[in-house]
């Protein structure tokens, strides 16, 4: 019995076998590039359908809010909505925004419904700055806007995030922050803005309208002991506003409602003594 047959087969099998691997895995290949190649096709079909879709919807939206048709500019943005990563999500946020804005706007003011409709605007807006990315002149807009309605707590929010992200403007914007919040009522916060503000600038009268501005509003919305700490520590930091006269009468008339009118005795002293060219009263 010959086994000469059998080496053959086995050494014909150990040929082919490694040629038969190689060959099965780039079938295997061919298919899954094929199905991904249609697949990915598709799929960027859809996605380019999906934003042609989503870019149409916001302006069918506009449109919608202009004529006066709110619902109806909701239910165009609400597909967007539903999805945070289409391209187009953060716009369909704006777009909800100013539907609602708008709507709300649109009620008769002192009524019991755009008191409901301004209710309903401020988780809108909270919402709007907790998303962040916004560009400085988006943020300014959505600072108008919360003012516009009310929420002023909010509109300085906006002002300070739009100060952050754009230093050129820092202080325009920050100033605007102080007036969202002495109008919202918080006269201390928005005071102490003003005070800051001051240290910043190196504009003399500019140092000066700030510091009697914050000063007043700290002394109304906190106390005048709290008001003369944080002016004596600008000073500290401007001793130069110290030559101006409405400054050290300012101080003294703080100082007095503060309880401490030695040291209004004090400064009101060395005012007189001073020669009057060493005076500013601008």
């Amino acid at each position: 019995m010959s086994i000469a047959p059998e080496r053959d087969a086995e050494a014909r099998m150990r040929l082919f076998r490694p040629a038969s691997l190689i060959l099965f895995g780039v079938l295997v290949l061919a298919v899954v590039y094929g199905v991904a190649w249609q697949y990915g096709w598709h799929g960027g079909r859809s996605f380019n359908d999906s934003a042609g879709d989503a870019q149409a919807q916001l302006q069918s939206a506009a449109l919608m809010l202009q004529s006066g048709q709110y619902a109806a500019a909701r239910e165009q943005i609400a597909p967007i909505l539903s999805n945070r990563k289409n391209p187009l999500y953060r716009r369909a946020r704006l777009m909800q925004w100013q539907i609602a804005r708008t709507r709300a706007l649109a009620i008769p003011p002192q009524s019991p419904a755009r008191r409901r409709a301004e209710a309903g605007l401020l988780p809108l807006l909270d919402g709007l700055l907790q998303l962040g990315g916004w560009t400085p002149p988006e943020l300014r807009s959505l600072a108008k806007d919360a003012f516009a309605v009310g929420a002023y707590g909010l509109s300085a929010k906006f002002w300070i995030a739009a100060a952050k992200a754009d230093p050129a403007f820092s202080q325009q914007d920050q100033w605007q922050a102080a007036q969202a919040l002495a109008a919202g009522g918080d006269a201390a916060a928005a005071g102490q803005i003003l005070l800051d503000l001051a240290a910043q600038t190196p504009n003399l009268a500019r140092q000066k309208a700030l510091l009697l501005q914050g000063g007043q509003w700290l002394q109304g919305g906190a106390s005048a002991a709290v008001a003369l700490t944080r002016c004596q520590a600008l000073l500290v930091r401007r001793p130069g506003l110290w030559q101006d006269r409405k400054v050290v009468l300012f101080m003294s008339r703080l100082a007095m409602a503060a309880g401490q009118p030695v040291l209004a005795a004090q400064w009101l002293h060395s005012e007189l003594l001073r020669p009057e060219q060493g005076r500013k009263s601008s």
